[in-house]
């Protein structure tokens, strides 16, 4: 083989993997973002609370109204989400409207 050839494939395959690790570290933010958002099936969210306590007054007021709902950890592990079935929605926003004002 020439020398100069194989400078050229050694340059060529240090660049690709150059832009693959460029590239691995550009998309990261995006997939980690994904996963973290979760898919919860036939709920939907309805509130997002700071305690636990603040999630059982919330379900509590939901439940006055006839609507079933469960609280679930947020992906920051901070707070917690309130959920609803999809065809309660509406209802649990306008109990939980009521509620608040």
């Amino acid at each position: 083989m020439d020398l100069p050839l194989v400078w050229g494939i050694l340059i060529a395959l240090v660049v690709v993997g150059f832009l693959m690790l460029v590239l691995r570290w550009g998309l990261s933010d995006y997939t980690a973002l994904e996963k973290r958002k979760k898919d919860y099936g036939l709920l939907t969210e309805v509130a997002v609370v700071p305690t636990r306590r603040a999630a059982d007054v919330v379900s509590d007021q939901l439940k006055r109204h006839g609507v079933k709902a469960t609280a679930v950890p947020d992906p920051d592990g901070e707070r917690l989400r309130i959920l609803v079935f999809q065809g309660d929605e509406q209802t649990a926003v306008k109990a939980l409207l009521e509620e608040n004002s």
